[in-house]
């Protein structure tokens, strides 16, 4: 399950929580960091906030789990304009939940990212054997790891995966005969993996 926290959204651990009405997000900040506006007010135990954006299957999924559990939840479509445009279904949906469930709610929904995580990390490694990078990713992953990759690239990538803190599925791969991007986070490095040829697409370290 693909979970996107938009910037700015309260994730917990602020004194001081506000509201931006324009946005329905909750945030510490200043200013709401998706609408960059100034104009908040004091969070109300009934607004509907922010809470993640996924993929439309799963985003349903998740608010029949938090509806079943009594948490107030709704759901808005949205995605791409082309879609729109064609009157094709929005492939996305917002998740809110009232304030005074933001907490619970955010425990389902780690809960269901760490399922995500286990069962992913068990398909990918199930299937270590088939892992593999282009010569010219080896290359990089050999310069940006200062060597730490040693002379086997994908072995490399296999330790990061087994360690990895989070893995989700990032949807269709640019290329259809590869499946799904899944998208593995270790630390400050990121990997990206074609579902169905087990090619790793990219591999990319944070700035230190």
């Amino acid at each position: 399950m693909r979970q996107t926290f938009g910037k700015g959204i309260y994730q917990g651990g602020g004194r001081s929580v506000k509201y931006c009405e324009n946005c329905h997000v909750a945030t510490d900040a200043e200013r709401c960091l998706l609408c960059k506006g100034r104009k908040l007010r004091e969070v109300a135990q009934e607004d509907y906030c922010l809470l993640t954006e996924l993929p439309a299957a799963d985003g349903e999924m998740l608010a029949d789990v938090l509806r079943g559990n009594g948490i107030g939840c709704v759901t808005l479509p949205t995605g791409s304009g082309l879609n729109s445009a064609l009157a094709l279904p929005l492939e996305n949906r917002r998740l809110f939940v009232q304030w005074k469930f933001w907490e619970t709610a955010k425990r389902y929904l780690q809960e269901e990212a760490d399922e995500e995580t286990q069962s992913l990390r068990r398909y990918i490694l199930d299937n270590a054997q088939r892992l593999y990078l282009s010569p010219k990713l080896t290359k990089k992953v050999f310069k940006k790891s200062r060597g730490a990759c040693g002379d086997d690239a994908a072995a490399y990538c296999r330790d990061l995966i087994a360690k990895a803190d989070r893995i989700c599925n990032g949807g269709h791969s640019y290329c259809p005969a590869n499946g799904d991007d899944l998208i593995c986070f270790t630390g400050g490095i990121s990997i990206v993996i074609a579902s169905e040829t087990f090619e790793i697409l990219s591999v990319s370290f944070s700035k230190r």
